[in-house]
């Protein structure tokens, strides 16, 4: 089961509010939650797969935009905030 830990995002051009890690295993994709313009839930995560620790240090700084370099694709994971 995945234990996501949470963080809101300052306010940023892109529309995303939220991004997430799984803090239960050694691997984690990142999630992210965004807004449409219409203000629907959008929900994606990252293609690859981040080591825990590379991970947290992205999600404590708040660094979002990792995300891109590896793609990202909708998440079927979704409802974590």
């Amino acid at each position: 089961m995945k234990e996501l830990k949470v963080k809101k995002l300052t306010d940023n051009k892109r529309g995303f509010t939220h991004m997430a890690i799984d803090v239960s295993e050694a691997k984690t994709v990142i999630y992210l939650h965004g807004l449409s313009k219409d203000s629907l839930d959008q929900w994606y995560e990252s293609k690859g797969e981040f080591t825990k620790k590379t991970a947290l240090n992205y999600f404590y700084a708040g660094q979002y935009k990792v995300v891109f370099a590896q793609g990202m694709t909708k998440s079927n994971v979704k409802d974590w905030i």
